[in-house]
């Protein structure tokens, strides 16, 4: 069971092949975004992104995106 109790969503994260969009916190396929040029370095880590809007916003203050999401992590849970 996923943890919001969705069975049919379930699925296994591997952080080899998967990442979370810093600007929407979608899921992302590392591959996909890749070949589609979504991803970004910021102090020597490489974020992935949903769509071809996320960087550009990201670009503008990727601290703020970088910090959302560690508090977000820090609190224990995806929902």
């Amino acid at each position: 069971m996923s943890c919001c109790g969705n069975k049919n969503q379930e699925k296994q994260y591997d952080a080899k092949f998967q990442s979370t969009c810093p600007v929407m916190g979608s899921p992302v396929d590392k591959k996909i975004a890749e070949n589609k040029g979504l991803t970004r370095e910021y102090k020597g880590e490489k974020y992935y992104f949903c769509c071809g809007g996320c960087p550009e916003k990201f670009e503008k203050n990727p601290k703020s995106y970088i910090e959302k999401n560690s508090i977000s992590r820090d609190n224990g849970g995806c929902c």
